[in-house]
């Protein structure tokens, strides 16, 4: 019932915050409810929101990508002004514009950019808007790999990205960090790939347009196949140069009462141990699991589980999906309970400054992910729902391509209905076609 209430709770507050009515418009990180953040955007809206939005409201998810579309020339103006070429998003923004004061955040991460770039890619692959792709999206991707390639350099060892702070904010000023060297790699691909797909008409109009060289995006895929990664024998990646190295804290052994750390910690103090505040190597893992294997993404989560302390809202979702992908159910439940009532019950003793919306876009996400089993590439619709123990029944709504698909789960199997279009996808791996007659399995 907790849990129930909980998810409630947090579409409640979706659907309340964001309907994509003006595309001038984005999601706060506290949405309506509260004044931390001063109502900025972060990176969170790609990364977690935009997939809700994806499967409920086509519309607003596509004014999610105008927003950052009508802020490009923003993002080549903060490129300019760090002496890098193409376009950097901002880590923290209302109109476009940095308004992060930190500069190890503004300046260090790069995941803005890169997040556009995976939603952009998410966006035209989950609804066939090749249009999209081939005008606002090409533009954003091509100016976007300019930036990660300026951004990037050349040592004996290959490309990578030097003096950098990952998605683990308890470490900055690193060298290698896995998931900026990795999504750094699929934006340079997806922008030389998108250049690739387009027809000659296209591809000289966004040549006049923005200047783009016939040389630029080899250079991408070069940087791109020569990118470094640290990569133990047992298949564990490095976080970044060094980390392995770092000293040992047993977060286990910090007391209830220091969280969160940012109030009770100095930053040094945090910054010299190999705890972590959120997922680096697995929110890499958590959004490309195409790219790891089985035995990659266990070994990861083995090794990196426990040193991290959630002390970020995003990250009990990330780890409660890959924990139910590991097949790990009751770790999985149990992380899906801490994000789905982070609010409610105040998990990290800060809900006074205003709801986490990315958490609560997080938990569906989990929901469907984790328990729904969905996975979609554009191409196949792919479902493996599974029931938490002490669940009796839970189901939820999919917009698929302009159909309604609707996902019953309960003990003695799952049922399946669509509205409109018939969609074709597979369960548990057997092929089916679902239409307004329910199918159960």
């Amino acid at each position: 019932a907790e849990q129930q209430q909980g998810i409630r709770y947090c579409l409640f507050q979706l659907h309340s915050t964001y309907r994509g009515l003006d595309a001038r418009n984005n999601i706060g990180a506290k949405g309506l409810t509260g004044e931390a953040y001063s109502g900025h955007a972060f990176w969170d809206t790609e990364t977690y929101c935009l997939l809700f939005y994806l499967f409920s409201d086509t519309k607003a998810a596509r004014n999610l990508l105008m927003y950052r579309y009508r802020a490009l020339p923003m993002a080549r103006e903060r490129a300019a002004a760090m002496d890098l070429a193409g376009a950097c998003y901002p880590v923290a923004t209302l109109d476009g514009t940095e308004a992060c004061t930190l500069w190890q955040h503004s300046s260090l991460q790069m995941q803005p950019s890169t997040a556009v770039a995976y939603a952009v890619e998410t966006y035209a692959r989950l609804t066939g808007d090749e249009a999209f792709l081939r005008r606002e999206g090409a533009e954003m991707l091509c100016e976007i790999a300019r930036y990660v390639l300026s951004r990037g350099e050349w040592n004996q060892h290959g490309f990578g990205f030097y003096g950098v702070m990952g998605p683990d904010e308890f470490h900055m000023m690193v060298s290698n960090d896995f998931y900026t060297n990795f999504m750094g790699k699929k934006t340079l691909l997806q922008a030389a790939d998108t250049v690739e797909r387009l027809a000659g008409s296209e591809r000289a109009a966004l040549a006049r347009k923005i200047a783009l060289k016939p040389e630029e995006p080899a250079a991408w895929r070069r940087a791109a196949e020569k990118m470094i990664f640290l990569r133990r024998a047992d298949g564990v990646y490095e976080q970044h140069e060094g980390y392995f190295n770092l000293p040992h804290t047993n977060i286990r052994d910090i007391p209830a009462t220091e969280f969160p750390l940012y109030e009770h910690w100095s930053y040094d103090r945090i910054y010299r141990s190999d705890m972590l505040k959120q997922p680096d190597v697995l929110m890499a893992m958590y959004l490309h699991p195409e790219d790891f294997s089985a035995e990659e993404i266990a070994a990861n989560y083995a090794y990196y589980e426990p040193r991290c302390v959630h002390e970020s809202s995003l990250s009990p979702s990330v780890h409660a999906i890959l924990a139910g992908a590991l097949g790990r159910r009751g770790e999985a439940a149990r992380l899906f309970g801490f994000a789905v009532r982070l609010d409610l019950d105040n998990y990290n003793r800060n809900t006074c400054e205003g709801l986490h919306l990315s958490s609560a876009a997080a938990a569906w996400v989990t929901m469907t992910e984790c328990f729904g089993g969905l996975r979609f590439d554009g191409d196949t619709l792919r479902l493996a729902p599974w029931l938490a123990e002490g669940w009796k029944r839970f189901g939820f709504s999919l917009r698929v391509r302009g159909s309604l698909l609707r996902v019953s789960v309960q003990t003695g199997g799952v049922t399946l209905a669509c509205g409109g279009k018939p969609i074709v996808l597979t369960l548990y791996g057997e092929t089916l076609t679902v239409g307004e007659t329910p199918v159960t399995r």
